[in-house]
């Protein structure tokens, strides 16, 4: 596909996926099965395949959906209601900005993503910044082939609080692609509810353990009630504002998981294809050399030093998990057991 310049004839992109990774194609496809104009960038192998082939859903959305499918910011032909939606880890999200240069700078930005980091880089750039809580599960299988694995939850507000008519239409729009899309007021806190429920990706990850799995047994569920009740304490002192978005707070969730025995209502499906993973379990079974924990549990570990205060096992699983990624490890170098006598 040639530059922007070259396409003139070309619909301009009601929205551009910056990222095309398990969520960002979800949330892709389904806008694109509603008839907007949807242009994803992406990179690599799944960049050569779903140019090739297209791309293929499976899982909860089954889909081929009619994309155009790019490289580079350069490429993506926009018009004046062009909205973006980053959907790249937070490592990635500052090249990414780079890249696009000025082509965002009269857009909103929606930032599809776990953390609160990729609002903060987005605002500091002067870009016109929205929010958005991502409660969806997805992963790449192979080059241009995604399964939908969980969820279709998505909370979305101007960064760092309010509502405007944009947030609005963007809600309706994927309410109308069948996700359960609403207007958050104060996204800020809702991010840092998402977050505190992120911290427990690099566990599963060094674990090797599915959403199912970690949840089902009484180990697992004891090790994450720990992470996070050390990390709600780091937020409490800081007075750091936390939306769940759910019916219980975060002391009564960590006293849920504390409960004794093992839960045999959660069915662990025999299908691989229907674990629900995290994507930092993704990133060391595919052997990527980064992971996005140091914008989860690293997070809670600097607001601790700022207070003179340790997080010592969200210090552990984040340093763990970045010297597992940067090794090449494949999940499952750690246990509960390990990463607890590395915090003593």
């Amino acid at each position: 596909m040639g530059s922007a310049a070259q396409q003139q004839d070309v619909r301009p992109a009601d929205y551009v996926v910056h990222g095309a990774g398990g969520i960002g194609c979800v949330v892709a496809a389904r806008l694109a099965g509603i008839g907007k104009a949807v242009t994803v960038i992406a990179r690599g192998a799944h960049l050569a395949a779903m140019q090739a082939d297209g791309l293929v859903l499976k899982g909860m959305t089954e889909a081929r959906p009619d994309l155009t499918v790019v490289g580079h910011p350069d490429e993506v032909v926009i018009g004046p209601d062009t909205v973006v939606i980053l959907a790249m880890k937070t490592n990635d999200t500052a090249a990414a900005l780079d890249d696009a240069g000025d082509r965002y700078r009269d857009l909103p930005v929606l930032c599809f993503q776990n953390g609160v980091g990729n609002e903060e880089i987005a605002a500091a750039r002067g870009l016109n910044t929205y929010g958005c809580v991502v409660i969806v599960g997805g992963r790449i299988l192979e080059p241009g082939v995604v399964v939908h694995t969980a969820g279709s939850t998505l909370l979305i507000g101007p960064w760092p609080r309010g509502v405007d008519e944009l947030t609005e239409r963007v809600v309706a729009d994927l309410v109308a692609a069948r996700m359960r899309a609403s207007v958050h007021p104060e996204i800020a806190a809702a991010k840092w509810g998402k977050l505190f429920r992120n911290l427990n990706n690099a566990y599963l990850a060094l674990a090797d353990l599915s959403v199912q799995e970690a949840t089902r047994f009484e180990e697992h569920r004891l090790f994450l009630a720990d992470v996070q009740e050390e990390a709600l304490d780091v937020l409490e002192a800081a007075g750091v504002e936390l939306d769940l978005a759910e019916r219980r707070g975060p002391r009564e969730q960590i006293e849920r998981l504390r409960e004794p025995g093992e839960w045999e209502h959660i069915e662990i499906p025999e299908d691989p294809e229907l674990l629900v993973r995290p994507s930092t379990w993704q990133d060391l079974h595919f052997a990527r050399g980064q992971v996005e924990v140091d914008w989860f549990n690293g997070e809670i570990v600097r607001l601790a030093e700022r207070m003179g205060r340790d997080a010592p096992l969200n210090r552990v699983v984040r340093d763990r998990c970045v010297d597992a990624a940067e090794r090449r490890l494949p999940p499952g170098s750690e246990t509960a057991s390990s990463l607890r006598a590395l915090a003593r």
